[in-house]
């Protein structure tokens, strides 16, 4: 079989720009808020182990500023301290109540749902699921405990 050289060229385009993304896949993190469903691609997923094992900070961020942050900890069963997220100007919230957040650990995958309070100049408390993929893990850079030089 001969192949053109036109041919070749296009097919090598294709696979540098699928490949384009750092050799990770997209990520896609689901949002349901108050019942509508959303979507945020991005190969950015981060989930940072905290030090001294207090929990683990899952980030989603797209480029278009769309983002979803979790912080939770895990002795025994899934514990969700936190939950913030920024769609659009209608799908915003953030909880720091663990008794409104329950959270569900399957291989690396997290779902984490629940209420969030009303933001400024609403009286509705929202719903939430959050379905999210940690592609793999990173430790938090340690805080230097030695004192720099001059410092008192």
């Amino acid at each position: 079989m001969r192949v053109n050289r036109p041919d070749l060229v296009a097919l090598l385009a294709v696979l540098l720009i699928s490949a384009c993304e750092g050799g990770k896949p997209l990520a896609a993190t689901s949002i349901v808020f108050d019942g509508e469903t959303h979507s945020i691609d991005t190969g950015k997923v981060v989930c940072t182990k905290q030090p001294t094992g207090s929990g683990l900070v899952i980030l989603a961020q797209s480029k278009s500023g769309q983002l979803v942050r979790i912080l939770l900890t895990q002795v025994g069963r899934i514990v969700v301290h936190k939950v913030g997220l920024r769609y659009d100007d209608h799908v915003t919230g953030f909880v720091a109540d663990p008794q409104e957040i329950t959270g569900i650990k399957v291989d690396d995958a997290y779902t984490v749902n629940g209420r969030m309070p009303p933001n400024s100049g609403e009286s509705q408390w929202h719903t939430f699921k959050i379905q999210i993929t940690c592609p793999g893990y990173q430790d938090a850079p340690q805080h230097d405990t030695v004192p720099a030089i001059g410092a008192p």
